[in-house]
C-alpha cells in the first residue's frame, strides 16, 4: 500500500530537544544580563540562542521527508509466536537529496517491531529510474505476540538539524493489514475424528477396490496441505500428489464455539485479563480441532453461541433455522480460511437463543450420527437442548473451560456426552490427548 508522493505528516511537531532548550535558556538570561549591565556584545549573544531553536524548528519543517511507501510481509500471514519479515520501500521524491533521520515502523502491541534506526541518505528523485539511488529497501523481522488484523505503519522517519537543536517525527504513507492467526497445534488421530459409520465405509471402499489409493489421488495444487501428500503416487507419477479421500464419502463433522463474553461470578475471582487469556486458548482449541478436522477430510460446520463472526467459504454455507447460513469449510485451502475467520473472532455481550437450534437443523440434516465437537467456556444457555443432541453425535465431545459450573458438565455427562476440561494456556495437543484417554477408557469399560 503506498502513501500520497512527497506527502509526509507530522507525528510529533517540531519541537527543541534538550539542547536547544538549554540554548533558548541561557539565550533569555543573557537577554536579562544585557538589559540589566548594557552589554551590547551580551545583547547579541542573547539573541542568536534565543534565535535559534526557531530557526532550527523552520529548518525541519520546511526539509521535511517527501517519500512514497511500498510494505509487504513475508509470509504475509502469521500464526501467534510466528516471525515474519517486513519489507518497506522507500523512495525519495524531492528534487534534492533526502536530510540525514533514523526510521521505525508504527505498529500496535500485538506487533513487535525494531526500534528506531537510521535511515539512508537517498539521493535526488530520479524519473524513469527503478531501484536507483532515491530508493531503499528496509527489512526488519518482527514477532506476532496477538491474534488479530493489525495496522503495520504508516512509516516513521525522525530528524533533527544539523546542530541537534530540534527535532520532529513525520508519518509517510499508509498502514497495511498483517494478519496473525490462532496458533494450530497438530493433533493425534483416533476415535475422536472419525464416527463409527464413516469409518467402516472408509474401510469398505478401500477394501473393495483394488488400487483404492491411485483413485484417490490427485495432482497437488496450491494451497493443499503438504500432510496430505500421496508419496506412493507422488514417486509412480514423478510429479507432487495428493490424497483425495472426501471426493469419495464427503464426511461431515460440527462445531459449536462458545463466543459469549461469560460474566464471572464475584466468588471466581478471575480477572478481566485471565479470561481473555482463557478465551484465546478456545480459540486456539477450536483452530486446532477445526484444522485437523479438515485434514482429515470433513466437511466442517461451525455454529457459534454469540452473533455470527465467521464467513466460512461463499456458497459452502449451510440453511440453518429461520434460513440462516452456518459458516463451512471444505475443500482446498479451507484451513486458511478458517484462521483467516479465527483471527478476528472476539467475545461479544449478545446472546444468541438459537445456536443449540441450528446445529440440530444441521444435524438432523445429515441423516446420520456424526462427529460433534463443543468448545465452551461456562456451558449455554440452552443445556437441556444441547444434551439431548447426544444421539446425533458420533463421537459427541464437549470441552468446558475453568470455572464452568459443575451442573454443567453433570447435565451433559449424564446425557452420554464425553466432557473434558481446559485451562488457560493449555495445550491443545494435551486437551485433545486427555479427551483421547477418556474416550479408550469409556470404550474400555464398555
Amino acid at each position: 500500500m503506498r502513501g500520497r508522493a512527497g506527502v509526509s505528516s507530522p507525528l510529533r511537531k517540531p519541537r527543541p530537544t534538550a539542547r536547544g532548550w538549554a540554548f533558548g535558556a541561557v539565550g533569555v538570561v543573557a537577554l536579562a544580563a544585557s538589559a540589566f549591565f548594557g552589554r551590547t556584545d551580551v545583547l547579541f549573544v542573547g539573541v542568536f540562542l534565543t534565535v535559534l531553536p526557531l530557526a532550527a524548528m523552520i529548518s525541519v519543517t520546511i526539509d521535511r521527508p517527501r517519500l512514497t511507501v511500498a510494505r509487504s510481509f513475508h509470509p504475509d500471514v502469521v500464526a501467534v509466536g510466528e516471525q515474519s519479515t517486513i519489507v518497506t520501500t522507500a523512495r525519495n521524491q524531492s528534487a534534492r537529496p533526502s536530510p540525514p533521520a533514523r526510521w521505525r515502523e508504527f505498529a500496535p502491541t500485538g506487533v513487535e517491531v525494531q526500534p528506531s534506526a537510521p535511515f539512508p541518505r537517498l539521493g535526488a528523485h530520479q524519473v524513469n529510474v527503478t531501484h536507483g539511488r532515491d530508493t531503499v529497501v528496509l527489512r526488519q523481522d518482527v514477532v506476532a505476540l496477538r491474534r488479530g488484523s493489525h495496522p503495520v505503519g504508516p512509516l516513521i522517519v525522525s530528524r533533527t538539524d544539523p546542530f541537534g537543536v530540534a527535532y520532529a517525527e513525520y508519518a509517510v504513507g499508509q498502514p497495511r493489514q498483517f494478519l496473525v492467526t490462532p496458533r494450530v497445534v497438530p493433533l493425534s488421530s483416533g476415535e475422536l475424528d472419525v464416527a463409527h459409520s464413516e469409518g467402516a465405509e472408509h474401510e469398505l471402499q478401500r477394501h473393495s477396490i483394488p488400487s483404492a489409493d491411485e483413485l484417490i489421488a490427485r495432482e497437488y495444487r496450491p494451497g493443499d496441505p503438504l500432510r496430505r501428500v500421496h508419496w506412493r503416487a507422488t514417486a509412480r507419477h514423478d510429479k507432487l500428489m495428493v490424497r483425495q479421500e472426501e471426493q469419495r464419502s464427503n464426511p461431515e463433522a460440527w462445531l459449536l464455539m462458545d463466543t459469549r463474553l461469560v460474566t464471572r461470578a464475584p466468588a471466581q475471582h478471575l480477572p478481566s485479563d485471565q479470561g481473555d487469556a482463557l478465551f484465546e486458548t478456545l480459540v486456539e482449541l477450536v483452530a486446532s480441532v477445526g484444522v485437523h478436522l479438515l485434514d482429515e477430510g470433513f466437511v466442517l460446520s461451525v455454529v457459534e453461541t454469540a452473533p455470527r463472526q465467521l464467513s466460512g467459504r461463499s456458497g459452502a454455507g449451510r440453511t440453518g433455522t429461520l434460513g440462516s447460513v452456518t459458516p463451512t469449510y471444505d475443500r482446498g485451502t479451507a484451513d486458511r480460511l478458517l484462521l483467516a475467520d479465527l483471527a478476528a473472532v472476539e467475545a461479544g455481550p449478545d446472546l444468541r437463543d438459537d445456536a443449540v437450534a441450528e446445529l440440530a437443523s444441521g444435524l438432523r440434516r445429515a441423516g446420520r450420527a456424526v462427529p460433534i465437537f463443543a468448545i465452551l467456556l461456562d456451558g449455554t444457555s440452552e443445556l437441556g437442548s444441547l444434551a439431548a443432541l447426544r444421539g446425533m453425535g458420533d463421537p459427541a465431545v464437549v470441552f468446558l473451560g475453568e470455572g464452568a459450573s459443575p451442573e454443567t458438565e453433570e447435565v451433559l455427562a449424564d446425557a452420554g456426552w464425553l466432557c473434558v476440561g481446559f485451562a488457560e494456556g493449555d495445550d491443545p495437543a494435551d486437551v485433545w490427548q486427555r479427551a483421547l484417554n477418556r474416550q479408550r477408557a469409556v470404550v474400555g469399560h464398555g
